[in-house]
């Protein structure tokens, strides 16, 4: 397969080198915005752990006394344009799933979605009550924007020094399109593990953990760990790598069928039949959704064994900048002091 697409691998770098020289030298514009922007992105195509981490920085930013937006393009979202979220009018079919996530993770930030981000950034400055930060959400390629601050992430597992561009590999860029960023964090780290990658100067390197919090039911109450001892569970998960979260069940006790789906899978009326054949062949007792997931799940629930939908719980994700306290310090400082300089 390699011999067959790397052909076509240079010339998708070639015109990404063309794009990027373009915007380096001015002949396309960039914009930048009176309020400090920071950009979340990655170079590979998903799986980096993108919104937690702008769930993090949502989290900082608040806690330090800012009015916090968080924009994205919405993908997997059946609208188009720009829509200022509400969480009593819009779901993950309005805006997509992973913002309608950070809707109800972070409900004192204002969430919208804009598939132009210069537009986008120009209405929520427009509001009667305008952000003092704007965090961009997969927004490393969109540069039409010019962000005061890019974050770059990059996957433990798969580094990008060690992928390849797209078809071959997963690069959107090439590697060399990382000298854009003022913080790189290799995300998905286990513990104590910091994977070396060599970074520009000037740059600062970061690792990150997913750390699991406390599953909950629909109704927001938790679950004891222990009460998946040694039950058998139906872990329905659309995300890009959902092998990390089947060990966490299994290592709380679980007997652990996997119905994997691809990322932002939006769920069929044959997806509910195959997800109820899985649930009575396994003889399962309880289900497991991931939080990006479980909006998306709702909307076939009516044709879901009611057993499943009445056990179903969800598993929701946080990341820590590890493994160093220090490092934790250094990160959220370097961030503030961004957001104060500007």
């Amino acid at each position: 397969m390699p011999l067959v697409t790397a052909p076509l691998s240079l010339i998708w770098g070639a015109v990404a080198v063309t794009r990027a020289w373009l915007y380096d030298h001015g002949v396309l514009a960039s914009q930048g915005f009176g309020v400090p922007v920071i950009c979340v992105g990655n170079l590979a195509v998903g799986g980096t752990g993108k919104t937690p981490h702008v769930e993090y920085l949502l989290r900082l930013l608040h806690h330090n006394g800012y009015s916090v937006a968080m924009l994205s393009r919405g993908y997997g979202r059946h609208t188009k344009g720009y829509i200022l979220a509400d969480a009593a009018r819009h779901g993950a079919a309005d805006i997509g799933d992973e913002p309608y996530q950070i809707l109800h993770n972070c409900p004192f930030a204002t969430v919208a979605v804009c598939e132009k981000r210069v537009y986008g950034i120009a209405q929520l400055l427009k509001l009667s009550t305008p952000p003092d930060v704007i965090v961009l959400d997969d927004a490393y390629q969109h540069r039409q924007v010019r962000a005061g601050l890019n974050i770059l992430l990059t996957c433990a597992n798969r580094l990008y020094t060690h992928d390849h561009l797209l078809p071959w590999g997963r690069l959107r860029e090439p590697a060399c399109a990382a000298r854009r960023a003022q913080l790189i964090v290799v995300t998905k780290c286990a513990e104590n593990e910091r994977p070396p990658l060599g970074v520009a100067q000037g740059q600062r390197l970061f690792y990150s953990q997913v750390r699991y919090g406390v599953l909950q039911r629909l109704d927001g109450s938790n679950v004891e760990p222990e009460d998946l001892a040694s039950k058998r569970v139906l872990l329905v998960a659309g995300i890009a790598n959902p092998a990390p979260l089947k060990q966490y069940l299994a290592q709380m006790g679980a007997e652990v069928a996997l119905a994997e789906f691809r990322d932002h899978h939006t769920f069929t009326l044959a997806d509910a039949k195959w997800l109820s054949r899985l649930w009575h062949t396994n003889n399962c007792q309880l289900a497991v959704t991931t939080q990006k997931d479980v909006e998306r799940l709702r909307q076939i629930a009516h044709s879901l064994p009611q057993p499943l939908v009445g056990s179903l719980l969800v598993q929701p994700i946080v990341v820590d900048i590890e493994p160093a306290r220090t490092d934790e310090k250094l990160f959220n400082q370097t961030i503030l002091d961004y957001v104060r300089a500007n």
